[in-house]
């Protein structure tokens, strides 16, 4: 479970309404009614992270998703040496973290905050008991967190391409 035991981050109290509202202010919420937002707020908590604060860390075994609702994130790998590579930076109204709630499996990178940020987590449990209490809500996020992998993979796909084979998309 997600914790606020790391330096930097601190949940933060606010109503379902609240968190409703801070959802539908995302492009991530285009594929949801009002309705269905409504109820997935209260499955959902609210974090602040300050500049530089670490969300999570590579291997941990915390299972969630994120959606960021403000501020920017870089979804970050160390090689053996220490070096850092970013893999992306993440903005206000894109998630991080799918992996690691649908496969069950540790941590792939370290999500370190660019910027003071303001993120919704949903942790696994919360998530299983969404589909237990409302299965087609849990459904349509699944989608939705399913297509946005897909798109991303597509993503790496290319990017892996043109690497192989020393081009741009400029060139």
């Amino acid at each position: 479970m997600f914790t606020t035991t790391q330096t930097g981050l601190k949940r933060l109290d606010m109503t379902e309404r609240r968190i409703a509202e801070l959802l539908e202010e995302t492009q991530w919420s285009k594929d949801f009614s009002w309705n269905q937002i409504v109820n997935l707020s209260g499955y959902f908590k609210a974090y602040r992270a300050v500049k530089g604060a670490e969300l999570f860390h590579e291997g941990q075994r915390e299972h969630s998703l994120g959606i960021i609702i403000s501020g920017e994130i870089d979804i970050v790998k160390y090689d053996f040496q220490q070096k850092e590579t970013v893999l992306a930076r993440l903005r206000a109204g894109q998630t991080f973290g799918e992996m690691s709630l649908i496969d069950d499996e540790p941590r792939s990178a370290t999500a370190v905050a660019v910027s003071d940020v303001t993120f919704l987590f949903i942790s696994l449990e919360q998530f299983m008991r969404l589909g237990k209490e409302k299965a087609p809500l849990a459904f349509a996020l699944l989608w939705r967190i399913s297509r946005q992998m897909s798109q991303r993979l597509r993503r790496t796909s290319g990017q892996l391409l043109e690497h192989l084979s020393g081009t741009t998309p400029d060139e």
